[in-house]
């Protein structure tokens, strides 16, 4: 078996393994704003949000760096799995659990088990769905995905998490009220999404939906007043996304079987 890797070959796994780091430099970031003040333990979770968006970017683009190099490998579709869970599945939520613990009653115990249950389903949705990819899928979601993709929940999160500590949304706790109860049926909705068999397609495989989002991650490390806007329009994209994302495949799969406009039976 061969164990030299070609510099084709290493580059696109040298993008794959940074997106790793990004996704645990998240997790750090997030676990260091715990016991912190409420101003600077804000700011540490904006940094934990852009760091998973940059994950998602790398991500997206590895793969895309892999094929043009003629440098895919074994190795690297392995890395993109363990990326996916712990940029996407564990540091979303290790955040959720950060931000509802701001501003929380510590004595509070149904509070305390609700962020439990919220954030192991997130993790056990994310390892299901990637298993069943894994198990499923042997074009590698060049074909489209059954089931709503990791990255969605983890944009989901991070970009609500960072427009809720910016200027001027600050004021929003994502721990309580009308603000959180959105941010959490959001996230109820994906983990769902996530393991069922409605399909979507590969967002890094058409430019008109990759290439907004990695201009707007660059935006996002700017200063606020564009940044917020930014965030804003990434959390609408995920939504159309999340909306258009199963009629987009629906039409794909018609015209490619060449049958006529039909209501299509939904996957058993």
């Amino acid at each position: 078996m061969k164990t030299t890797l070609t510099w084709r070959q290493l580059i696109p796994i040298s993008v794959t393994l940074l997106a790793m780091l990004c996704g645990f430099f998240s997790i750090l970031m997030t676990l260091e704003s715990m016991g912190e003040p409420l101003e600077k333990a804000g700011e540490m979770h904006r940094w934990a949000a852009l760091l998973i968006m940059l994950a998602m970017i790398l991500d997206g683009i590895d793969g895309n760096i892999a094929r043009r190099l003629k440098g895919c490998t074994e190795m690297g579709a392995e890395l993109d799995t363990y990326v996916d869970m712990t940029a996407f599945g564990i540091a979303p939520a290790i955040l959720i659990y950060a931000v509802m613990l701001t501003g929380s009653i510590p004595q509070d115990t149904s509070r305390a088990l609700w962020r439990v249950v919220m954030t192991s389903a997130v993790v056990l949705s994310g390892v299901v769905r990637l298993a069943r990819f894994k198990a499923g899928d042997p074009f590698r979601g060049q074909m489209g995905y059954t089931g709503l993709p990791i990255t969605a929940c983890a944009g989901w999160v991070a970009m609500l998490v960072f427009i809720s500590q910016s200027k001027p949304f600050n004021t929003f706790s994502l721990s309580q009220g009308p603000v959180a109860a959105l941010f959490l049926i959001g996230v109820l909705a994906f983990i769902y999404l996530q393991v069922s068999n409605v399909r979507y397609p590969k967002p890094t495989k058409h430019p008109a939906l990759f290439i907004p989002m990695v201009i707007m991650v660059c935006v996002l490390f700017g200063p606020q007043r564009v940044a917020v806007p930014a965030a804003v329009f990434m959390v609408l994209m995920v939504l159309g996304y999340i909306v258009f994302g199963p009629l987009y495949m629906r039409h794909a799969i018609r015209r490619a079987k060449g049958a006529p406009c039909e209501p299509e039976e939904s996957e058993s």
